[in-house]
């Protein structure tokens, strides 16, 4: 289920132009390309140095079964790098206009309405990387 969402979350970031366009990208970038600024997993292959920024990282947390067991009540995380405050912000502003109270559609997958449920800085200790945190709560059902 978490390959799913995962994927269904890359997927609605890869095909928003105004997102892309913060990377540098577009929806029809090559993958190589892509997938070196927006990463599936908690941390990317290599150290995050300020020449690979901007960055975004996509992971999920451990979520719970609501009192329906065929609903998972989880969590992703997006954590976003830039050049600079502002920048990790502006990203973060343009995820959110795109998930929060909003249902998360993808081939494989389908959920509920996702809700942010936290968002602020964090400190990255590399210089010249800031990073901004976005944490969304989404319901989505076990046969996905």
């Amino acid at each position: 289920m978490g390959d799913k969402l995962i994927d269904a979350i890359y997927n609605t970031l890869k095909r928003d132009e105004q997102f892309m366009a913060f990377f540098g990208l577009t929806p029809s970038s090559p993958s190589e390309s892509i997938v070196r600024r927006m990463v599936k997993g908690i941390e990317p292959d290599k150290a995050i140095t300020s020449q690979d920024v901007p960055m975004m990282l996509i992971y999920l947390k451990p979520g719970r079964f609501s009192r329906n067991y065929l609903v998972y009540e989880g969590k992703f995380i997006l954590d976003i790098y830039g050049k600079n405050s502002n920048q990790a912000k502006q990203i973060a502003d343009r995820v959110f206009e795109l998930f929060h109270d909003k249902h998360i559609r993808d081939k494989n997958f389908m959920s509920s309405r996702c809700f942010l449920a936290y968002a602020d800085y964090f400190a990255t200790g590399i210089s010249g990387v800031k990073g901004y945190e976005s944490i969304f709560d989404v319901n989505y059902h076990r046969i996905n």
